[in-house]
């Protein structure tokens, strides 16, 4: 029987770390956990050997109450388990238990859809991910005239693409803060933080020029044949170019022979984000999360403590912000 194993690698080891990484997704490779490194994060890369499978999870230990609990590195690419299998998720929760850790929310790839794990795993799926297979997606084929008019808007006023990095950067704060301020739902992430992602080798950034100004603007990174999407920024002005946006990545990447896209999620069900991305003609993979409780006892402690509910959207219920 194979050996069963888990290696935890942290992000100061970036040989190790990209070699254990080495045709895993965007968002479980080095690159990526530099600018959450920089961001304040504490990343760390588990690699976790059970039953034949592999899993990869890019994670962070949190601290509440003088008690840890991990979760998955924010992003796109969540832990990616090759063959489908929960014998690895069931050597992590082993794992976990033994160092004393409380809990762990462990999100899972768009890869993994078909993963049955263990009824003991609360399984949560309250977004979903929007993946092109640029092999087959056409513009013509896959979305309906007014939605091919939302895309090619860019091209009826004029709109320039840039794609250069250097000079896209010193605007993507700017263009996330202006996003902050419509919708509370908007992910951002602060200045070090890009700067590092813009930064590194496998960065994937488009924007839109108008008028002489940078006014919309994507930042994702590109791992063999998989890209990812996963910040956003606009004005008021350029928040109905994103679509113009995509389809200009769609092109790029076909071009250099990228396979798939995930340009991720919604804020909340239904809003014009969600709309927009259903329309595109890109599968909606769930975007499945495990909820795993290591250490029950000190979980309900917990709970009682901070009278969070159970049922809410956070996890760990008692880290919900409001309870903070």
């Amino acid at each position: 029987m194979p050996a069963e194993t888990v290696t935890l690698i942290p992000f100061e080891d970036r040989t190790g770390w990209e070699a254990a990484s080495s045709g895993a997704l965007p968002g479980q490779g080095w690159g990526h956990a530099a600018g959450l490194a920089a961001g304040g994060y504490r990343p760390e890369l588990a690699v976790v050997e059970a039953g034949g499978a592999r899993m990869l999870l890019p994670f962070h230990r949190r601290s509440f109450r003088g008690t840890t609990d991990i979760a998955s590195l924010p992003g796109l690419s969540g832990a990616l388990i090759r063959p489908d299998s929960a014998a690895p998720l069931r050597l992590w929760a082993e794992f976990a238990r033994d160092r004393g850790w409380v809990s762990g929310y462990v999100q899972l790839s768009p890869l993994n859809d078909a993963l049955q794990p263990d009824p003991a795993d609360h399984i949560r799926s309250r977004n979903a991910l929007y993946v092109f297979d640029l092999s087959t997606w056409t513009i013509a084929g896959a979305v309906r005239a007014s939605t091919r008019r939302t895309l090619m808007a860019g091209d009826d006023i004029g709109a320039q693409l840039v794609t250069d990095p250097a000079e896209i950067a010193p605007y993507f704060a700017g263009l996330q803060r202006a996003t902050l301020a419509r919708s509370a739902q908007a992910v951002s992430f602060d200045e070090p933080a890009l700067a590092a992602w813009f930064a590194t080798e496998d960065v994937l950034s488009l924007a839109v020029r108008l008028g002489g100004r940078i006014v919309a603007a994507q930042l994702g990174r590109v791992r063999g044949d998989w890209a990812e999407l996963h910040l956003a920024g606009a004005t008021a002005e350029g928040r109905p170019l994103q679509g113009w946006l995509i389809w200009q990545a769609i092109e790029r990447l076909r071009a250099q022979g990228c396979r798939f896209l995930n340009i991720g999620g919604y804020g909340t069900p239904g809003d014009g984000l969600h709309q927009m991305k259903a329309q595109l003609g890109a599968v909606e993979h769930p975007l499945r999360a495990l909820c795993q409780v290591y250490d029950a006892a000190t979980y309900a402690r917990l709970m009682a403590e901070t009278g969070a509910d159970p049922e809410g959207a956070w996890f760990p219920p008692y880290r919900a912000p409001a309870l903070r």
